[in-house]
């Protein structure tokens, strides 16, 4: 039979979908960067195409095929006006997608815009090289390209920090739920940012002081996101300090060590490095709780986890790993009573629980 005469196949559903994805976080991020969702934000009215082309300075046919294609995303809405067309912001898109609200989340599409989607571009690269690609996607190192994507100013940074804080908060106060953390008093979160997930341990063990260690940046940014007492009632027992989980000396005395989310951006070598310092911080019977989405052990799933492991192949070195490899891991430096527990109300976040002999 001819393949004129063949009948063909339709293509799947999903697989259309997999073709599409990009476009549609293509027109995200530029919307975003337009800051289109800002303009309608702080318009009183609805605007015209017209109005926000000339705002832009663009192409008014252009705009308005943007514009049009938001709609049909449900980022925006389209009302008709006499014989004019308005758009105005969909609720989910003035929360989410304007620099105002206090649950904004364009820092984290900006870190996809500017650096995320360029890198995914040389994917084949990586799998073949198995290295990380900021030079070949960018012609320079991770540290320049953050600098100028995401910490060029005071400003940006605040930004980045809270879009962060924000991204983890309801995964943290999942995990604190259910982590049994009682026998210890004295806990030390190595690299934990501005104390998102201090403050929720804090909340289920009233009993236990913590120790919030960064860098100076973020620990120069952490009043600016220390709760009230009404919303967090033992918050006073949060405290912070400068200190590396590369330089164990600067590191405070602990029953118990937090890692979040640090072990899966980081070499084989780095984390060897890591855990032994951590190790020999710990007193015998000391706690080491390990925050990462775990893998199935079949690693079929979870989908997302899979996915950040390929992005940390592009941009860290390091990879996520199941229940099983990070058991494998802290028995080889020493660690006990190895248990996991998944969290399931938290997408970002899983428990693991170990002691030193």
């Amino acid at each position: 039979m001819s393949d004129t005469a063949r009948s063909f196949s339709p293509m799947p559903e999903k697989l259309e979908k997999f073709l599409d994805g990009y476009q549609e976080s293509k027109v995200l991020f530029a919307a975003c960067d337009f800051g289109i969702f800002d303009i309608l934000r702080n318009s009183s009215v609805p605007q015209s195409a017209a109005d926000i082309t000339n705002m832009l300075s663009s192409n008014l046919d252009a705009t308005t095929r943007l514009l049009d294609t938001l709609v049909a995303l449900e980022l925006l809405e389209k009302t008709k006006q006499e014989d004019e067309w308005l758009y105005n912001n969909t609720e989910e898109a003035s929360k989410f997608l304007t620099t105002s609200s206090p649950d904004s989340q364009l820092a984290i599409v900006s870190l996809h815009n500017k650096v995320g989607y360029p890198q995914q571009g040389n994917l084949e690269s990586a799998v073949i090289e198995g290295r990380v690609q900021w030079m070949r996607t960018f012609g320079k190192s991770s540290e320049d390209v953050f600098r100028d994507a995401l910490y060029s100013n005071e400003e940006s940074v605040l930004r980045f920090t809270r879009t962060m804080h924000n991204m983890v908060f309801s995964a943290s106060y999942a995990l604190a739920k259910v982590i049994n953390l009682t026998s210890f008093s004295n806990c030390c979160d190595v690299g934990g940012g501005v104390g998102t997930l201090a403050y929720a341990l804090c909340q289920y063990n009233p009993q236990m002081k913590i120790t919030v260690c960064d860098l100076q940046p973020v620990v120069t940014l952490a009043h600016h996101f220390r709760p009230s007492v009404e919303d967090c009632p033992n918050q006073v027992n949060v405290s912070f300090m400068i200190a590396d989980f590369f330089k164990p000396e600067t590191l405070p005395k602990a029953d118990l060590y937090v890692l979040s989310r640090i072990l899966h951006d980081w070499s084989e070598e780095k984390i060897d490095l890591i855990l032994s310092n951590v190790f020999h911080c710990l007193p015998s019977g000391g706690g080491l709780l390990i925050c990462e989405k775990v893998l199935d052990e079949d690693k079929k799933g979870p989908k997302r986890v899979l996915l950040q492991s390929l992005i940390m192949l592009l941009s860290t070195g390091g990879k996520e790993r199941t229940a099983s490899e990070y058991k494998q891991i802290l028995h080889k430096h020493g660690f006990i009573d190895i248990q996991v527990t998944l969290v399931e109300d938290s997408p970002l976040i899983d428990a693991i629980l170990c002691r030193k002999k």
